[in-house]
């Protein structure tokens, strides 16, 4: 009978499989804690290492751990007209961003992964916020443009992040919301890259062995949660993810 070793596809086991589980265990601290930001540390941080079209697949598919987890609890709170609002059309561009992950050049997709996710950063360290009205039409386009960006880089909270945060909504329907809207995508994003077959055996290999890292990660950092102010985790999770997308740029 073959052993564990000899099923894994040649070229998974490195030191890069090493680097890539101290970078989802750090994600899975800042989930942990904080609530967001493990997909904008995973993508552009896979994607250096092992590239756009095997490590944005990675990083969607452990994002699906905290999603079984949190999205039962979301759903009685969460605003589910607001949701599909921005969820539909967002299901209808995911494909045509996952083309152009396979088709533009690596290193355009990752530099593209972690400028996003700068912009983000820099927008919320900011304090800007919308400041406009949440109407159908303009919660579909920023839907539409997320879908694309999810896609395309693995990373399409930014525009609904800071979208979503310009409401009045308790915090409760807040998290609800997020929650329920990026479990829609990663369903979206799962159909698509299967479809156009990113999920190789290396890549479910891969995501397996980050699975163990995510999973300690998001426990560690929840038991983390108690002992440091909000403003305090915030800050850290910004810190971490505006220095490993600077990194994924100019590397």
């Amino acid at each position: 009978m073959d052993s564990l070793f000899d099923l894994v596809p040649s070229g998974v086991w490195g030191l890069d499989l090493a680097v890539a589980a101290a970078a989802v265990l750090a994600a899975g601290l800042i989930r942990g804690f904080s609530g967001f930001g493990s997909a904008m540390i995973n993508a552009p941080v896979l994607s250096l290492l092992w590239g756009p079209t095997i490590g944005v697949p990675v990083a969607a598919l452990v994002e699906f751990v905290p999603a079984i987890q949190l999205t039962p609890r979301a759903i009685p709170h969460a605003n589910w007209r607001t949701v599909w609002l921005m969820g539909i059309p967002a299901l209808i561009l995911i494909p045509a961003g996952s083309f152009l992950l396979v088709s533009l050049p690596d290193d355009v997709v990752r530099r593209a992964v972690a400028a996003a996710v700068l912009i983000l950063v820099v927008t919320l360290w900011s304090g800007w916020r919308y400041k406009g009205q949440r109407t159908p039409l303009i919660s579909t386009g920023v839907g539409a443009v997320s879908g694309l960006l999810s896609g395309a880089t693995g990373i399409g909270g930014p525009p609904v992040i800071l979208y979503l945060m310009a409401g009045n909504d308790q915090p409760i329907v807040l998290r609800a919301n997020m929650i329920g809207y990026f479990t829609i995508v990663l369903i979206g994003m799962a159909i698509s890259f299967g479809i156009i077959g990113l999920f190789g055996s290396t890549v479910l290999w891969r995501t397996g062995f980050m699975m163990v890292p995510f999973i300690v990660g998001i426990f560690v950092g929840a038991k983390l949660f108690p002992f440091a102010s909000e403003r305090t985790f915030r800050n850290i999770a910004l810190t971490v993810l505006a220095v490993s997308a600077t990194y994924v740029i100019l590397a």
